[in-house]
């Protein structure tokens, strides 16, 4: 027994012997330049082009100011767009308001990198039909909001749509001046036609005309209020499949970012030797007054 002990203890050593520490360097993904332009129809166009940074950073120095940004409109140069800061960060201006149907490539030329570039087209504006709103009281602080959205959908062409709700609330100071407050509005979505119901609030609604192509569905809005406002308004873009892709899997990415046994979900890209997205839409917004 004794010498068993003796040799158990001669073994410590040995093993501890063989014990190594290595520091193994992971390298970064080397930076790459990110483009993004979300083109709104008839509206002037914006773009952010900057270096991929961790998530984590939260301040501009990823921001590139000497980048040279050109706009092809249906494969013609069109112009190039004007740099400025707003809020601290660098963006692109253009002149151009797109045009539906037409197609436009931006193309950022980054010093020291290759040329990134995306290219989409101008959805035109959905056709609507009756849209009413019901407004039932729950108790001395809430309001049950209900919205009825009817669309039209083009039975020629794939459509991609995104529905948003908003609580406008007005007043009247002290001074006789008005105000205006425009708040997003969480909120359930049902469509009575199609079995695509769904149980759980969210900020924006996508949906494909998959199941209802041609048709006219009407969509059920309905959100719990608990201000008193003035107004609700719906917004209704329609998108292209790029768009639709990129700010889809970028909402899902924010609503699953918290949770860590969600699956990855990977954001949508279309630039050509970068990141980010080029995409079409074509946005317009409804009020409905109490």
């Amino acid at each position: 027994m004794q010498l068993r002990a003796l040799l158990l203890l001669l073994f410590i050593p040995v093993i501890s012997a063989c014990e190594r520490s290595f520091d193994i360097p992971i390298p970064e993904e080397a930076k790459k330049p990110v483009l993004n332009l979300l083109m709104n129809k008839d509206s002037i166009m914006i773009a952010r082009v900057a270096l991929s940074a961790r998530m984590d950073e939260t301040t501009d120095g990823n921001g590139i100011k000497d980048a040279v940004v050109s706009l092809y409109e249906n494969g013609s140069f069109k112009e190039t767009l004007s740099a400025y800061t707003r809020s601290g960060y660098i963006f692109y201006r253009s002149r151009t308001l797109p045009r539906a149907g037409a197609v436009y490539r931006v193309a950022a030329s980054v010093p020291g990198y290759k040329e990134v570039s995306g290219s989409d087209q101008i959805p035109d504006t959905v056709a609507t039909g009756e849209m009413k709103m019901i407004v039932t009281k729950v108790n001395q602080w809430q309001q049950r909001v209900t919205i009825n959205v009817q669309l039209h959908d083009n039975p020629d062409i794939q459509n991609y749509y995104r529905i948003r709700l908003y609580q406008v609330t007005k007043w009247v100071n002290a001074n006789g001046d008005t105000g205006r407050q425009k708040l997003q509005q969480y909120f359930e979505t049902g469509e009575a036609a199609v079995p695509i119901l769904e149980d759980d609030f969210h900020s924006d609604f996508f949906t494909t005309d998959a199941l209802f192509n041609g048709r006219s569905p009407v969509f059920t809005l309905k959100a719990d209020v608990y201000t008193d406002f003035s107004s609700m308004v719906v917004e209704i873009s329609s998108l292209t499949y790029h768009s639709y892709n990129y700010l889809n899997s970028a909402y899902l990415a924010a609503e699953k970012n918290d949770d860590g046994l969600s699956e990855e979900v990977i954001v949508y890209n279309n630039i050509v030797n970068g990141f980010g997205i080029v995409g079409g839409a074509a946005q317009r917004e409804y009020e409905l007054v109490r």
